[in-house]
């Protein structure tokens, strides 16, 4: 019988071999934020980095930032937090960051909704959840498609649907440090509606001390497909608690890897998000989509610190006092107070004849009398002030000890105080913030043209308010309040010191277009622009200068350090017999001061300020993109060359703006315009800022502008192997920097222009069960214009300050003032390691079973605090003091700098493995840092209170109460060691 069926009498006849005929397909991006138009990769002149679903379930990341860090180009993150959702992530050198105050220049989009918070800019990375994400597409350069805060590239995430991803998942995963991790998701559709829901639910203990987090993530999508249209409505749900523990002091870190420095920190993010969009389709070509959202979000947080003003302690009513008589054993003086506002009557003396002038009481001051006032005298001439002195003979000063230049008060013992004087401080912060939008565009899609139009208005709200209290702090270096063990002449000890309210909007109109000409399939012209117009209006309120004092100094002296009395009126029966007002520290800040135009309205009052800005910018792009021999038969057919240049802004943000510095040249003197010239934000007028612990009203901050250039190379050799090359430049004016003016003052302040520039390779392809990708970004971040910043831990800091310190026209330091380093063009920025890399290799051992080794490597990078790239390891910190013979100064030599300006260069490897034991049914393991590597992502320059003692006391918590024996140190953002996980896997298709 033939083996083969006949079905006629025909003999059988030789298979006819035909033509092989290869059908390339193209993998599309969506061009911009929303949906719209779609590109091939070629059409598109840059190095766009494309990750997908597969790609984030394959990797197994836990947040975004582990993704990007070890599968994309020019990327590095940056863990200042110490929490593996809360990490800075830096592509191409610019930051997309959950910190305040760190300088942002990523615009991030999910489903075409900005994330970027109005508040900062800021990106909450753990307010995205990765199960929903059907990919992520970056693109680089200043694309103006992406609008503001575009300056370095725009990351676009886009999230699944019922139509294209059917089916169940379920996953659960637990191991090191207690983590368990649940995910599940679904997706189903008949035709022509379609839904989608995801769920994350996560909680560890973290691998450092008192580090848990929770997170908790919900998301759910709905599509409506017809034959015209397409609609489509989603919603976010996100309610986490993070907490990471920050930096350590390095030799803190060598002793014990899992130790905290202070805490806690603790910070919850809440969201909500809506949006609610669309396409319709006029034909084959022409469509119009659109959409409208609202996200609304809330951040509380908690921070526990130690209290590094502690160093400042050095005025007498730091020290534990107690009252004993007065210093002539006459009665106490009392004051008489006619207007009956709690202070003592004053009066001018223009003859200086020590008698009150008549009609003069109370009288209000200016720049003509205040130099005559004089203190009404008391009551009776033979009276005193109350005299304290030390609680005992072992008392002495909370700062200080035997042999400390500070400490010459007589009677004072030589051992530094301990009880009850406050160490840690912590910060509560509270950020509401909502935005609404609403964008339409209009799409032609063609053969030779790719063309959209359209505009969209983002229009936000932020409320900002925070608060300081004093602390103490345990052995384990958590601040926790304490105010019934604190004296009590600390204010801040036993309530909340407000430093400002804060209300700000931010609306932004944009109108923008793009277009995509192909005169030849192989030849494709690039042009887009975008008109941005935003309007940014602050509504604050902030203690002003008189009020802005360290917390120490916040003292309740008229209650317990009163030395007369003041009487309710000028009767003398009006008087008490108990002391109520400390004379000798409160009547020059109730009187004098409280009318200085330069100090405000009193002590500890709030000043409203009222400021708006506008800003309006073009901003255009220019690209082509080349394939020379797409249509022969070479083996460079695939070789696409490109080059684009675009320009992008970033309008400074509400907390930019409401703590800005102002450069406004004022008199050092209030009233003599003859004397020095000062940056009103240096005189006692105008704001300070140490975010996130206050803000003020302040000027007008310029716009950046950004300006990005891309050429590069990329195509396929041995078959299907993908490689790719790119060299770009992004050239900053008018950048902005958090920059340190006083070693107690900060402002946000234009420091002229920066540059961010590098190569990026990358190569992938498959041979046989291999997988392989290699993705290597060279990243140099430079400052690019001269500018003085305050760096008081830099070995390289300024000592002391010039008699008469210069000042440009602009109000910039001509010359270093005391603790300020000086940054010059070329030197690196922080943060930034010079190298990246990362590898991966998957092995596809059977058709069940993947086994996976990935690396991710980064040179050494310099800290916070080092921009000048100047911090010298071993030499030594000096101040300067008046010399023994009281004719000059000389330097005293304090404390070794033994930590060095940056952190040192890494590499990871990770392991993970895959295996389907049933259709549906698979388990998965992974083990992160397999080496157990010791490393640092990030850190800044700082000091060490834990030190040992030379010349002070330590107490329990290991606190040294003499800050001249505090170490200079570098704090780290310690990687995580070696940690595994395991997990079970259902997959359910439809």
């Amino acid at each position: 019988m033939s083996a083969w069926p006949c079905f006629s009498g025909e003999p059988a006849t030789d298979p006819i071999e035909l033509e092989t005929i290869v059908v390339e397909g193209h993998s599309y991006t969506k061009l911009g934020p929303w949906e719209g138009l779609q590109l091939s990769k070629e059409q598109i002149p840059g190095n766009v980095q494309s990750i997908t679903s597969k790609d984030i379930k394959e990797s197994m990341a836990t947040s975004l930032g582990d993704l990007m860090n070890s599968r994309l180009q020019s990327v590095n993150v940056n863990d200042y937090q110490g929490n593996p959702f809360q990490m800075d992530i830096s592509y191409r050198g610019f930051s997309a960051s959950p910190q305040i105050g760190t300088p942002q220049g990523l615009s991030v989009f999910l489903d075409g909704v900005r994330v970027n918070e109005p508040f900062g800019d800021i990106v909450n990375w753990d307010l995205i959840p990765m199960n929903a994400l059907s990919g992520m597409d970056v693109f680089p350069g200043s694309n103006p498609l992406f609008g503001l805060n575009t300056l370095g590239g725009a990351l676009s995430l886009r999230t699944k649907n019922g139509f294209d991803d059917p089916g169940v998942n379920l996953s659960f995963q637990g191991g090191s440090w207690d983590r368990k991790k649940g995910e599940a998701s679904a997706g189903w559709n008949n035709g022509v509606v379609g839904g989608f829901v995801a769920f994350t639910g996560f909680d560890e203990e973290g691998w450092r001390m008192n580090s848990p987090s929770q997170v908790k993530q919900g998301f759910a999508r709905v599509d409506v497909r017809g034959e015209q249209f397409s609609l489509k409505a989603s919603t976010l749900m996100v309610g986490n608690q993070l907490l990471g523990n920050g930096l350590i002091p390095t030799d803190l870190y060598q002793q014990d890897p899992t130790a905290v420095f202070s805490s806690p920190d603790n910070t919850e993010n809440d969201l909500q998000q809506y949006s609610l969009g669309g396409e319709f389709y006029f034909n084959d070509n022409l469509s119009l989509s659109g959409q409208i959202y609202r996200r609304d979000s809330s951040r509380q947080s908690l921070a526990g610190d130690i209290y590094e003003d502690f160093k400042d302690m050095e005025n007498g009513w730091t020290n534990p006092l107690q009252a004993k008589g007065t210093r002539t054993g006459q009665p106490v003086c009392r004051y008489q107070d006619a207007n009956k506002d709690g202070v003592p009557d004053y009066g001018l003396d223009r003859n200086f004849d020590g008698l009150i002038d008549p009609g003069t009481i109370n009288r209000p001051l200016n720049a003509n009398n205040r130099d005559y006032v004089a203190l009404v005298p008391p009551m009776e001439a033979n009276c005193d002030r109350v005299n304290y002195v030390p609680v005992s003979a072992s008392s002495g000063p909370r700062n200080g000890a035997e042999g400390d230049p500070n400490n010459k008060t007589p009677g004072l013992s030589s051992k530094g105080w301990v009880n009850g004087t406050p160490i840690g401080v912590l910060s509560k912060t509270a950020i509401e913030q909502m935005t609404d939008g609403v964008s339409l565009q209009l799409n032609w899609d063609s053969d030779q043209h790719k063309f959209m139009v359209g505009g969209s208005a983002d229009l936000s709200n932020s409320d900002f308010d925070v608060s300081q209290r004093l602390g103490l702090m345990d052995a384990s270096h958590r601040v926790y309040l304490a105010p019934d063990a604190i004296d009590p002449v600390f204010v801040a000890a036993r309530e909340d010191i407000h430093n400002n309210s804060f209300v700000g909007k931010s609306n932004t109109f944009s109108g923008y277009f793009s277009e995509t000409f192909s005169p030849k399939d192989n030849l494709h012209l690039s042009v887009a622009g975008r008109f941005n117009h935003t309007q940014v209006t602050n509504k604050l309120r902030a203690r002003t200068r008189a009020g802005f004092e360290d917390l120490h100094d916040i003292n309740d002296l008229n209650t317990y350090r009163p030395t007369v009395i003041v009487c309710q009126g000028t009767d003398p029966a009006s008087c008490g017999d108990t002391p109520n007002y400390n004379l000798r520290a409160n009547w020059n800040k109730d009187v004098l001061l409280s009318q200085d135009p330069y100090f405000g309205l009193g002590q500890y009052s709030e000043t409203p300020t009222s400021d708006q800005f506008e800003y309006n910018s073009f901003n255009p792009s220019l690209g082509i993109s080349y394939l020379p021999f797409k249509d022969s038969q070479m083996a460079a057919k695939d070789l696409n060359v490109f080059f684009n240049w675009s320009q992008g802004t970033r309008t400074p943000s509400n907390v930019e703006l409401g703590c800005a510095y102002d450069s406004t040249l004022v008199p050092q003197t209030p009233g003599d315009p003859n004397s020095p010239k000062v940056p009103k934000s240096v005189a006692s007028i105008g704001g300070a800022c140490t975010l996130p612990t206050s803000l003020s009203g302040d000027p007008y901050l310029p716009q950046i502008f950004a300006n990005s250039y891309e050429v590069g190379m990329r195509g396929k050799v041995f078959g299907d192997w993908e490689w790719n090359t790119s060299l770009y430049r992004t050239d900053l004016r008018d950048d902005i920097y958090l920059v340190g003016i006083t070693s107690s003052r900060s402002f946000f302040d234009t420091i002229g222009d920066t540059r961010r520039q590098g190569l990026e390779l990358g190569f992938s392809g498959k041979v046989g069960i291999v997988d392989f990708r290699a993705n290597y970004g060279l990243t140099e971040a430079t400052f690019q214009s001269h500018l003085f910043m305050v760096s008081q831990y830099n070995s390289s800091a300024a000592v002391s300050t010039p008699l008469e310190p210069k000042y440009d026209e602009s109000g910039r330091p001509l010359e270093a003032i005391q603790d300020m380093i000086q940054i010059q063009p070329g030197d690196r920025m922080p943060g930034i390691p010079l190298h990246n890399l990362n590898v991966n290799v998957n092995l596809h051992l059977t058709q069940k079973w993947e086994f996976g080794v990935g690396m991710v490597a980064h040179s050494s990078s310099f800290v916070r605090g080092n921009e000048n790239n100047e911090h010298t390891q071993g030499a030594y910190d000096y101040i300067e003091r008046p010399n023994s013979t009281g004719t000059g100064t000389e330097l005293i030599r304090l404390r070794q700098f033994t930590d060095a300006g940056k952190v040192e260069g890494y590499a990871i490897f990770n392991l993970k493995s895959h295996y389907e034991l049933a259709k549906g049914f698979s388990v998965f393991g992974m083990i992160n840092n397999v080496f157990d590597t010791q490393y640092a992502t990030a850190g800044r320059l700082g000091i060490n209170p834990f030190s040992p003692s030379e010349k002070g006391t330590v107490g329990p918590s290991g606190w040294n109460y003499n800050s001249n024996d505090w170490l200079n140190a570098t704090l780290i953002g310690p990687g995580a060691p070696r940690a595994y996980w395991a997990g079970i896997e259902y997959r359910f298709e439809l």
